[in-house]
């Protein structure tokens, strides 16, 4: 049978060679870029950067690593049950003793020390197991630290894809707004010299105000991304900013599942530790129906010199095995077994309600991805033969083929159907983040370096059951109902009919 100190040794070496990595500075190196780009244009900042700022300066990360700290030195202060305890001790004073019948009270000086050594023999490997168990909850925070840095980047990603975004819904909302203008001059010239009719400025005053409407949104919605940029970044997004880019190249083309991102998300890998440090606090509380031993040296010299008495100088040592067994504690240790063991299920029960959510998120943004990539072929072409009718209704519009409400209307069509293309663009981008955020593969994918390339001895322990992984993993959505149709016109009133077009058309 393995002694505590045995398993303390090894336990302990394992904790110098792994304790090299875990400091403040090697999680900032690790998260610094190849090649450092910190010192920037004020003017201008690229998508790098804003990720990079976001994961150096901001504080909810902080504490986020703080708190591994905080369960990294939790180990520590289980270890040092398996460590021996030395006390010493050292008194000096006087003592009195009252007055009998034979001799009046008196007092004297006494003085002395000791020394104690114990060491934990065995104790039913509840102190190992300890040890283990805040390991296992270490790793789980580290995971979290992972998970954190995966979110702040997405968050950081999607700021800064929203303020471009709605800078150019701004500039569209400008552009549209101009428009209007340019339009109701004309319709005033028309009605000043007596061609226009009353009711068609009118309606240019209220298509005008339409687009002021517009531009107020547009500009209102700028300003709430531009103050979620400075809480994630920390700092103010500049007027210039690089476009964030395509990242299509780092999600595969071709996948049955999405058992790889699975295995690899730090979400569910730190519910899979949770769920063996629970273990390990069932083992704990078992543990404690065994006896204990313990290994105890003691040495120490007392001093005192009574009046009438002879002078005393007493010396003593003692070794000695001391074993202790509760035989009755009022059913708490069965007890704690009990609720050990329900929470190790409940663990358990954690861990793959989780899986199945990442997996349901990945589906999700799979699907968001594709459709996505589906839609912008027709909306750049929607685009682009609007832009071709506003031409062509503006020509006819001044040798009066056209009305007014023709020309107004291709105006809003032409910058709903902008606004659309730009905002698919934009979406396309952040779910493809998001797919590679989920799958913990976005800061690399940038150019940042991941935090910890050494991770802590217990992540080589971690044992997911591949049948967990079978049970929450699901195949690729089936995406094929997003196939394009083209249309069937009929004879008379009859409808058209929508037919799906032939693979690779």
């Amino acid at each position: 049978m393995a002694s505590v100190a045995d398993v303390a040794q090894d336990l302990t070496e394992a904790d110098v060679r792994g304790k090299k990595t875990l400091t403040v500075s090697s999680l900032l190196t690790a998260l610094l870029l190849a090649q450092p780009a910190l010192a920037q244009q004020e003017n201008s900042l690229s998508f790098k950067d804003s990720i990079e700022r976001a994961i150096m300066s901001n504080p909810e990360l902080g504490a986020r690593f703080q708190d591994f700290q905080s369960a990294l030195e939790g180990q520590n202060v289980g270890r040092g049950a398996l460590m021996p305890e030395i006390n010493a001790q050292g008194w000096v004073g006087k003592e009195w003793r009252g007055s009998t019948s034979g001799a009046p009270s008196t007092d004297w000086s006494r003085r002395g020390y000791s020394l104690q050594l114990r060491q934990l023999i065995f104790d039913g490997f509840s102190s190992i197991n300890q040890v283990r168990q805040l390991g296992y909850e270490k790793l789980a925070t580290y995971y979290e630290l992972l998970a954190s840095v995966d979110s702040l980047a997405l968050e950081a990603a999607n700021a800064h894809i929203d303020v471009l975004r709605y800078r150019e819904m701004e500039k569209l909302a400008r552009e549209n707004y101009g428009m209007h203008m340019n339009i109701l001059g004309q319709i005033q010239e028309r009605s000043a010299s007596g061609v226009g009719r009353g009711v068609d400025l009118e309606q240019a005053y209220g298509r005008q105000s339409l687009a002021q409407s517009n531009m107020m949104t547009e500009a209102g919605n700028l300003n709430d991304v531009l103050q979620r940029y400075r809480r994630i970044v920390g700092v103010a997004a500049p007027e210039v900013m690089q476009a964030a880019p395509s990242l299509s190249e780092s999600i595969p083309a071709n996948t049955t599942d999405f058992l790889p991102s699975l295995r690899t998300s730090p979400v569910i890998l730190a519910k899979q530790a949770l769920y063996q440090a629970a273990e390990s606090g069932k083992h704990v509380a078992q543990g404690r129906m065994s006896p204990t031993l313990e290994f105890r040296a003691a040495t120490g010299k007392d001093k005192s010199d009574p009046p009438g008495s002879a002078y005393r100088d007493s010396q003593s040592s003692n070794i000695q095995l001391m074993l202790s067994y509760n035989l009755f504690r009022g059913g708490a240790d069965a007890a704690r077994i009990r609720q050990t063991t329900a929470q190790q299920y409940a663990a358990r029960d954690v861990r793959d309600y989780t899986c199945r959510n990442v997996q349901q998120d990945l589906a999700v943004a799979w699907n968001n991805i594709e459709r996505l990539r589906a839609q912008l072929p027709f909306l750049k072409q929607h685009e682009l033969a609007t832009s071709k009718v506003r031409v062509a209704y503006m020509q006819q519009f001044q040798i009066g083929q056209r009305s007014l409400l023709d020309l107004l209307d291709t105006e809003n069509e032409l910058f709903d159907a902008r606004r659309a293309l730009a905002n698919a663009t934009y979406d396309l981008q952040q779910a493809e983040y998001r797919w590679l955020t989920l799958s913990h593969r976005l800061v690399s994918a940038v150019g940042l370096s991941q935090p910890y390339s050494e991770q802590p001895e217990e992540a080589a322990k971690l044992d997911f059951p591949e049948e967990a992984f079978k049970a929450c993993m699901t195949p690729v959505p089936d995406t094929s109902n997003l196939t394009p149709v083209s249309v069937d016109y009929r004879d008379g009133m009859a409808p058209p009919v929508l037919r799906e077009k032939p693979a690779g058309l």
